[in-house]
């Protein structure tokens, strides 16, 4: 889960309430300067599921400063069991699906906070070169892995992602996310806090000039508990609150 800050406590947002916020960025992804996902459903799809090996994990239990157990406070050896879990429920959705899942888990165990799995980055790179070498001789996947198609589709992925992360957090001040695909090339993305859950993205990714993006939460009284005893009987009494963001165009009005 992810903790958003609230005046009088916090909202604790599930891993995949935040992938449908990511999906929701994602279905409006593209315009004439930055290219649409293709296949648009198995993209859609991968956002929506590259969190599902969270799903029935996320019992409330605390970590060692006493605040729920998040996405970056889970303890290390249960990493790949969640990552693993998500490209097998994707996989249910198709090939393609788990594909781009699988990229998107194993850059999180090669590159991200962790990178202490070689072994499950080996067994992924292993997966996704079996999965390509069948899905390119289908017609459906071919004008994907014949150009730069099956890197946005993994951008998509990512950023989308990376945008939500961001928003759930409260994220403040301005943050920039690398290799942003354009149809002249790579480029920063920025996201920058220009009021209270409304933010503007630069280079604009998306359809129109605004986006309104919600999802929902427990509302929890306080972001530290004594102890796991008294973490259960709030969650158990916890109200479920919806959330709502703004992503913004530059020149567009708040």
């Amino acid at each position: 889960m992810i903790l958003h800050p609230m005046a009088d406590g916090c909202v604790a947002i599930a891993q995949s309430a935040h992938a449908f916020l990511a999906f929701q960025i994602a279905e409006h992804w593209g315009n004439r300067l930055t290219p649409r996902p293709s296949p648009r459903a198995e993209t859609l799809a991968a956002v929506l599921l590259h969190d599902a090996g969270w799903d029935g994990r996320e019992q409330p239990r605390l970590d060692p400063d006493g605040r729920p157990v998040a996405f970056d406070t889970l303890p290390e050896e249960e990493h790949e069991t969640v990552w693993t879990s998500a490209v097998e429920r994707a996989g249910v959705r198709g090939r393609y699906v788990a594909y781009l899942v699988s990229h998107h888990v194993a850059s999180l165990a090669e590159f991200g906070m962790h990178r202490r799995h070689p072994e499950f980055v080996a067994a992924q790179q292993a997966l996704r070169a079996r999965l390509r070498d069948e899905l390119a001789t289908d017609p459906r996947y071919q004008a994907a892995f014949g150009s730069d198609t099956d890197v946005v589709n993994r951008a998509v992925v990512r950023l989308a992602d990376a945008l939500a992360v961001h928003l759930a957090r409260g994220t403040q001040g301005t943050t920039v996310l690398a290799d942003l695909p354009r149809r002249d090339g790579i480029a920063p993305l920025s996201l920058k806090q220009v009021a209270e859950r409304t933010y503007r993205l630069r280079p604009w990714p998306l359809v129109g000039r605004r986006l309104d993006v919600t999802t929902e939460g427990r509302l929890l009284p306080a972001t530290r508990f004594p102890d796991e005893a008294a973490l259960r009987a709030v969650w158990a009494a916890a109200p479920t609150v919806r959330l709502a963001w703004t992503l913004l165009a530059t020149g567009t009005a708040d």
